[in-house]
């Protein structure tokens, strides 16, 4: 019986227990052609596994944070939504990243990466973990770096919004 990588589909004669190139146990081929499926279709990888959505935003910014995961090897998906009591336009939807509940450090570390590489590229900007005092008389953006107070909850110079202060 030969043995598969569930990695990279690489088959072995029997007396091999580890891929190669991978550095992972190998199984056998049912479960290799399961592990294959998983990473061609991101629907099967994620049916019956608790799921989250990992943002929400427009279809554009979804379908780039889906590509970007699933070049990761993150499976995922974009979905639409109905909303149900938001006060949104009769036939409104959400649109959010779904991704297995299990994934959610994996998919934040590339997203936190890929937010720094923009910071890097546009130089602007600034990647905090502390939380934005959104009273105080003045605040740093972390989208521009504009300091000053905020309008109406948003940068004065970039737009971004922030939030209202409680």
């Amino acid at each position: 019986m030969s043995l598969s990588c569930p990695e990279c589909g690489a088959t072995y004669r029997a007396g091999f227990t580890r891929c190669n190139g991978c550095q992972v146990d190998l199984v056998d081929e049912a479960t290799a052609a399961a592990a294959a499926a998983k990473k061609v279709d991101p629907r099967v990888a994620l049916e019956g596994v608790p799921k989250i959505a990992l943002v929400h935003a427009g279809l554009p910014a979804c379908r780039e944070i889906e590509r970007a995961l699933l070049a990761d090897g993150v499976p995922c998906l974009v979905e639409a939504e109905a909303e149900e009591g938001e006060p949104l336009a009769a036939g409104a939807v959400k649109v959010g990243v779904i991704i297995a509940q299990a994934d959610l450090q994996r998919a934040g570390e590339l997203l936190r990466r890929r937010f720094e590489q923009l910071i890097a590229k546009e130089g602007v900007g600034s990647f905090n973990t502390e939380a934005i005092d959104l009273a105080a008389a003045e605040v740093q953006c972390p989208a521009c770096g504009h300091t000053g107070a905020l309008s109406e909850g948003a940068c004065a110079d970039c737009g971004l919004f922030l939030g209202a202060p409680e």
